[in-house]
């Protein structure tokens, strides 16, 4: 009849010393957490204008935004308002006509075109900001309506007006800053720079802008009709 008991072989001393190495170890992979950093944007411009208006993005591959609530935008006295807007990427923007006539609102910036022809106070449609990047809105009526839209797609965004710029909470990783104010000369041109983020040394990066004084306006008509168009006495005959 075989016989069902096994020797138990007693671990050597060796063998119970590296299972004492090695266990620390393996609760420390698991149960570590994660360093949050600092990182630090610096901005100067070359004429030392006011960074007004500047906004900064960090964007990594763990710090996605998500999209907001509902974003109105509204026509008013023949103008954008706000002027500037800055949007997570996926949200819904309503552009609404508070004006006493019809507005013709359309972008032709890449990755968010859209046309909503001649209506009043609220669209049927609404528009859904699907990419990054920068939004100029316009009114096929009247020429000298615009406004920006930054559309982010990051959670590390700030809009400010001084140097430095600081994001903490940043995990380590390789992430893209991205720097752009409606003063630019070209205002699709968003700046951007690789930032590796490592525990132990200054993450910090620089940028060098050239500002405008304003944002550049078209040129608005002294003098408009009862529909907001421009009304040129030279033609009343």
């Amino acid at each position: 009849m075989l016989s069902l008991n096994r020797t138990l072989r007693k671990p050597s001393a060796c063998q119970s010393l590296s299972r004492l190495i090695l266990l620390p170890a393996i609760l420390f992979s698991v149960s570590a957490p994660s360093i949050a950093l600092d990182v630090t944007v610096y901005l100067h411009d070359k004429k030392n204008l006011t960074l007004e208006g500047t906004i900064v993005e960090l964007i990594g591959a763990d710090s996605p935004a998500q999209p907001g609530a509902d974003y109105v935008i509204n026509q008013v006295g023949i103008a954008f308002k706000p002027l500037l807007s800055v949007i997570p990427k996926g949200t819904s923007i309503t552009l609404t006509n508070n004006d006493s006539f019809k507005h013709h609102v359309y972008s032709f910036s890449k990755g968010n075109q859209f046309d909503i022809p001649l209506y009043t106070d609220v669209p049927k449609q609404d528009v859904v900001l699907q990419n990054s990047g920068i939004v100029k809105l316009g009114c096929n009526i009247h020429d000298w309506m615009i406004a920006y839209i930054y559309v982010h797609e990051s959670q590390f965004l700030k809009k400010v007006n001084s140097s430095p710029v600081i994001f903490d909470g940043v995990l380590a990783g390789t992430y893209e800053v991205r720097v752009w104010n409606p003063r630019f000369r070209n205002t699709k041109r968003i700046l951007k720079k690789v930032l590796t983020v490592v525990d132990g040394k200054n993450n910090e990066v620089k940028f060098d802008l050239t500002l405008q004084k304003t944002i550049r306006m078209p040129k608005k008509p002294t003098t408009t009709d009862q529909t907001g168009n421009s009304y040129n006495y030279s033609n009343d005959k």
